[in-house]
């Protein structure tokens, strides 16, 4: 992954860019406007844009979530140049139209205002700029089953539940609208459609001994690696290790998960199928 060219205008230390799985791999602390509390802004790079600049996020760490904040590293430099590197008593917003981020917001008010179909183009880019972020489709998915397009969302809804949790996790209308799909043509062999529609794979985690989920999803993984579908099965992998990391040490132990074999088996299945670790900047 490589740093933006206006990399040295922030606060960054290389040797601080997470594996994973929350923060999630790919992101990358920055001391400027830190919020405390281990909450920060980072870079980060969205799986398989390894080659493309980052965006900027926003980490709760507390909430083990991310909010995508700026479409680049030169929007959140303008935005702390635009309040004297005091954001927080100054206020002030930076214009970032194209941004997935804005262009959500914008489309959730023209829904808001029963402009539907001016919702919708809006809602395609946001999902197709950024589409690790699982509440874009879902409201993308929504939108497709209004206008009975059921193969588009369809799509929509896989794409939110193979979202990055750590944006996220999926609202549990998703998993109604995947078992709708199953027997859709294109998606009779998807693996994680068939296994929501059989009744087996759902979204519920923790608070329990025992969870059919990660075998599942471990078997979702081997079927979209074997079908030729990489950045799937590492979207799914990742997602995989962020809800184990939830789960109590016991937990884990039963279900042969550690957190450093997983690191290393991630790091090496992004470098054969997407040419970058994930692991270093520069």
């Amino acid at each position: 992954m490589k740093l933006p060219s206006v990399s040295h205008l922030l606060s960054i230390d290389v040797d601080s860019l997470c594996a994973g799985p929350f923060p999630p791999c790919g992101f990358l602390p920055l001391a400027d406007a830190e919020l405390g509390n281990g909450d920060c802004f980072g870079l980060y790079w969205p799986l398989g844009q390894e080659n493309k600049d980052p965006i900027v996020c926003e980490l709760y760490h507390d909430e083990w979530r991310i909010v995508p904040t700026f479409s680049s590293a030169e929007k959140f430099i303008e935005w702390l140049e635009v309040n004297d590197y005091e954001p927080y008593e100054n206020g002030l917003g930076v214009k970032d139209d194209g941004f997935a981020a804005a262009l959500f917001s914008l489309a959730r008010e023209r829904l808001s205002s029963g402009r539907l179909d001016d919702a919708l183009p809006l809602l395609v880019s946001a999902s197709e700029r950024l589409s690790e972020v699982s509440e874009y489709w879902l409201a993308l998915a929504g939108q497709h089953r209004r206008r009975k397009e059921p193969e588009a969302a369809a799509n929509a809804a896989l794409s939110a539940y193979l979202g990055n949790w750590a944006f996220g996790a999926p609202d549990a209308k998703v998993i109604h609208l995947l078992a709708q799909a199953a027997n859709l043509p294109s998606f009779k062999t998807d693996p994680v459609i068939q296994r929501v529609a059989a009744g087996s794979l759902d979204l519920n985690y923790g608070g329990v001994k025992e969870n059919a989920n990660y075998p599942l999803m471990q078997e979702c993984i081997d079927d979209y690696l074997s079908q030729g579908k990489p950045l799937l099965a590492l979207r799914l992998l990742h997602n995989y290790a962020y809800a184990m990391y939830g789960e109590t040490t016991a937990f884990q132990e039963r279900y042969g998960f550690d957190l450093a074999e997983w690191q290393t088996k991630f790091g090496k299945l992004c470098l054969k199928h997407l040419n970058d670790a994930r692991s270093n900047v520069e």
